[in-house]
């Protein structure tokens, strides 16, 4: 378990746990043309590797990620880019707990 900075203001969203605190996301996306390889960042797992002080800034970010299809292809890997969005009631669930949920529903009307 791990606790969630408190929300303050001025609202600042620095960190890796005030975007969890305030509801934020973000994705992962690779800046090399022609890759078009993104992901959506598990920040609660981020946050326990290396900080939910650590800054959310994308020049603080980048040494932590880098572009596996790149890699496996020998080009530049470390050329990878983040975008910050809120959540949103149909994208804050990440896939498999999504499926699950689809599953029971298609049970329960059936």
């Amino acid at each position: 378990m791990f606790r969630l900075p408190e929300i303050t203001y001025p609202l600042t969203i620095d960190s890796i746990g005030n975007m969890l605190a305030l509801g934020h996301e973000m994705t992962a996306h690779c800046l090399n043309i022609g890759c078009g390889q993104h992901s959506r960042v598990n920040l609660v797992a981020l946050g326990h590797r290396i900080g939910f002080e650590h800054s959310c800034l994308e020049q603080d970010l980048r040494r932590h990620f880098y572009c596996p299809k790149c890699r496996a292809e020998g080009r530049d890997d470390k050329r990878v880019g983040f975008t910050h969005h809120t959540l949103t009631v149909e994208h804050s669930e990440w896939p498999r707990e999504r499926e699950i949920a689809r599953k029971q529903v298609g049970r329960r009307a059936g």
